[in-house]
């Protein structure tokens, strides 16, 4: 379901900043599906943005210290260039600003961000091609990249891997179906690692070493990646990076970095 904004601003979530370190964000346009909420928010100004970078979010809590902060990548191209960015959201147990994101936040409330931050980015001059292996919210700052490649109509072969846990959990599911079908450049592969029999996915296992070769090997006609990107749990990363290196793919050419 997707809200789009009004004209009456809410400033509920805005926590003191006495230091002036906080930008505020307006909230104009909210989709929640079973998997994920995307917010839609306008900044004050245009930032300068890579795709894949991330922004820090405070909400303003009744309870001890008064406020909480999360980071969350761009799921949005940052091209063209505008004062509008895009942030998607799961839902973690337990935690404390993301069920407040998913669940309360609405249109018109307004955010306080930081940002852009973070090191994941690619743009052309980085080259290609390109492996993306994303897990959980891992997918996102992913999905950033390969929308930026597609708005600016670069077809550097581009290559996803990513693993949920099934169909229902894939982050972005329906934005990846259709960047697959629109653009001969990108791949989309899926493994699911608790549904044993989903058509939906090439492979039901967590991401190994076997199934790296084979997709990375097979894909775009056998191109070796120029770049791999890695984003998920902090083990998933840990663990795609050294069977990366079992593969022989040189460690300068690995970027990764951990989401929840």
């Amino acid at each position: 379901m997707t809200q789009t904004a009004s004209d009456v601003p809410s400033d509920r979530w805005l926590a003191a900043d006495q230091a002036a370190l906080w930008e505020a964000a307006r909230v104009v346009a909210v989709c929640r599906d079973p998997s994920a909420t995307t917010l839609r928010l306008h900044l004050p100004e245009t930032p300068v943005v890579l795709p894949g970078q991330y922004y820090l979010v405070q909400l303003a809590i009744d309870a001890p210290p008064g406020a909480v902060q999360q980071a969350y990548s761009l799921s949005s191209s940052p091209f063209p260039s505008g004062p509008e960015i895009e942030i998607t959201v799961r839902e973690v147990e337990g935690g404390r600003a993301s069920p407040l994101l998913t669940r309360r936040v609405q249109v018109d409330d307004v955010l306080a961000v930081r940002g852009p931050f973070g090191f994941l980015t690619w743009t052309e001059q980085d080259g290609g091609p390109v492996a993306l292996i994303g897990a959980g919210s891992g997918v996102a700052p992913l999905v950033s990249i390969v929308r930026y490649a597609a708005a600016r109509g670069i077809e550097t072969p581009m290559t996803m891997l990513c693993s949920s846990r099934d169909r229902t959990t894939v982050l972005l599911a329906e934005p990846l179906e259709e960047l697959a079908r629109r653009h001969r450049w990108f791949t989309l592969v899926h493994t699911f690692t608790r549904s044993s029999h989903d058509p939906a996915a090439r492979f039901h296992r967590r991401i190994d070493a076997d199934m790296l070769s084979d997709v990375l090997g097979h894909v775009h006609g056998g191109l070796v990646p120029h770049c791999c990107y890695v984003a998920g749990p902090g083990d998933m990363v840990l663990s795609v990076r050294a069977a990366l290196g079992d593969l022989g793919v040189s460690d300068d050419h690995v970027y990764s970095e951990d989401h929840a």
